[in-house]
């Protein structure tokens, strides 16, 4: 349940949390070029193990991939297209590009794969 911002759960955002360093890639859905992206595939896939690609993912393949990218989904068995229960279903990120698939695999991949709550 939300709460108002002056005393409820963004209470949080007024609080300290030390000098920690948070990077910010500022990428924008608009500024994924158009031989990239969703639906795109090439020769090198990373398996996400996943049914979901997090933001962040995007986010780091606009900011340093300067080889074609993209993301894409296999439907599983149990996948029902007139339900579109999007949670059978598999991801995987493509590259073009060998070591910068293995550069994204490396940076945030890993701590990307494994979540099926996306």
């Amino acid at each position: 349940m939300c709460r108002s911002v002056g005393g409820g759960q963004l209470e949080i955002m007024k609080k300290n949390f030390g000098n920690v360093r948070v990077k910010s890639m500022n990428g924008d859905l608009t500024d994924i070029p158009n031989d990239c992206g969703y639906e795109c595939r090439f020769r090198y896939d990373v398996d996400m193990y996943s049914n979901g690609i997090a933001g962040e993912c995007i986010e780091w393949c606009q900011t340093h991939c300067k080889s074609k990218w993209g993301w894409w989904f296999e439907q599983t068995a149990l996948y029902d297209p007139m339900r579109h229960n999007w949670e059978e279903q598999n991801s995987y990120m493509s590259f073009e590009d060998n070591k910068e698939a293995t550069a994204f695999f490396l940076a945030i991949g890993i701590a990307n794969m494994g979540n099926r709550d996306r």
